[in-house]
């Protein structure tokens, strides 16, 4: 009797059932859980090893140390609060092959279970590889740098080769002899050298070389007393500065006319077309104005992949005059122009299909301080010469060339921001504030110029 009622029993049948269950259940619930936990730390894992590949690529000679690279995968777990899904970290392997041109880094990590520890699993693995081609892309690079004369205080100028320099260093120095790569500069101030020896070309409508017979008076018997220095304050395109001048009390006396023979030359210079023209690209149709009698920065140096060439002309840059920022920008734009000015670059397809990039890097220390009078770029309207900035950049991006701005020491609000919306994405808009962070400016261009792409 009492066995039959045992078996009756189902409440008692049933506690023993799920009591013995439970563990096993418990078991497979938790596997689910710190499987789908692995599966997220993998998913991190790879992100951090391609952080970790292309930084590896893009440093200096393509190496970095596993101490190093343990580090950038860190700073990107901790950059994504991810600090607490990996247990531990390390490199399998590492490097640069240069026979492929391919720099791949292999991650391992340890994941502390929770579950599955109890069934004597307290970790589960998580590999992360990654390879990194270098040289994948074509690139066509103008570098557009602010060379007028508030470039020669504080050491600017000085700072401003080392940074281009650099930047050309990183693109060129390592270069695979089957990357196309080719960098172009154009210095600018109030206008925009295009090079004597484009004088002929169809774009452009240089006025001939004259000599005239000019006088003027001279004052040979001139008498200076009471002489002493003053100080002077003024300004230098923007950028205040003293300096000191001789002050006399001037007895000029009779004039004695002077008559010689003066050349009126071009130099390079050119200035704005008239309108809209003055910030789009139209052709041969609507020719730029040559410029006589007035000097101007260096010329422009055409695009090329000669390293030698372009560190030469970075070091002979000098600065002088004031700013007008358009004719930089027009003149860079000009330079990847495959149907205008200068040539010697892809078309837009051809670039599509190199998996290239046009790109364009403005450099300026400061606010626009001139302004077009058609053809010259001496007006003072700055609102204008800002609002021609603007329209430029936008024109720039539409043509599918992406921009990188500098503010170097820039202190106008406006300016900054009228730079900040030029790039072609914020990650693109620099803010240096001083010579170190020029040059670390121009770095981190490098490395977003540098063409690498994910293969695995």
């Amino acid at each position: 009797m009492n066995f039959k009622r045992f078996l009756k029993n189902s409440n008692g049948n049933m506690a023993v059932i799920l009591s013995l269950s439970a563990v096993p259940l418990l078991l497979a619930g938790g596997a689910a859980t710190d499987l789908l936990r692995a599966n997220n730390a993998n998913t991190v894992l790879q992100a951090a090893t391609d952080t970790a590949a292309l930084a590896g690529a893009a440093g200096k000679n393509h190496s970095m140390s596993n101490a190093d690279l343990v580090k950038v995968v860190n700073d990107y777990l901790k950059d994504n609060h991810a600090t607490n899904i990996l247990k531990s970290i390390s490199i399998q392997k590492s490097g640069y092959d240069t026979k492929t041109g391919i720099f791949s880094v292999q991650l391992t990590g340890k994941i502390q279970t929770t579950f599955m520890a109890l069934a004597g699993f307290p970790t589960m693995d998580t590999v992360g590889y990654s390879e990194v081609e270098l040289g994948s892309g074509a690139l066509e690079l103008a570098m557009v740098l602010d060379t007028t004369g508030s470039m020669n205080s504080e050491g600017r100028l000085g700072a401003l080769k080392i940074a281009a320099t650099d930047l050309v260093d990183k693109l060129l120095k390592d270069k695979l002899p089957s990357s196309y790569i080719k960098v172009g500069i154009v210095p600018f101030a109030e206008y925009a050298n295009v090079g004597v020896a484009n004088r002929t070309k169809l774009w452009i409508d240089v006025p001939a070389d004259t000599q005239k017979n000019e006088c003027k008076n001279t004052y040979p018997n001139k008498i200076q007393t009471n002489c002493h220095m003053e100080t002077v304050k003024g300004s230098n395109d923007g950028v205040p500065v003293t300096s000191q001048r001789k002050v006399c009390d001037t007895n000029l006396g009779a004039a004695v006319q002077q008559c010689t023979k003066v050349d009126h030359k071009w130099y390079g210079v050119v200035g704005s077309r008239s309108g809209v023209l003055d910030s789009k690209i139209v052709g041969a149709g609507a020719k730029y104005p040559g410029l006589i009698d007035i000097g101007g920065p260096q010329a422009i140096t055409e695009m090329t992949d000669n390293m030698a060439s372009l560190k030469t002309s970075i070091s002979t840059l000098t600065a002088n005059s004031a700013t007008y920022i358009p004719s930089g920008l027009l003149w860079g734009w000009e330079l990847l122009n495959s149907t205008d000015a200068f040539g010697g670059v892809k078309t837009a397809a051809e670039m599509a299909t190199l998996k290239g990039t046009k790109a364009l890097v403005l450099m300026t220390d400061g606010d626009n301080t001139r302004s077009a009078a058609y053809p010259y770029h001496t007006g003072s309207d700055t609102a204008a010469a800002d609002q021609k900035t603007n329209e430029l950049c936008a024109n720039i991006k539409s043509d599918g060339i992406s921009i990188y701005t500098v503010a170097f020491k820039v202190e106008k609000a406006s300016s900054k921001q009228m730079l900040l919306d030029c790039a072609s994405s914020p990650s693109q808009a620099f803010d240096a504030q001083d010579n170190g962070a020029l040059l670390a400016a121009f770095g981190d261009i490098a490395r977003q110029l540098a063409q690498l792409r994910l293969t695995k």
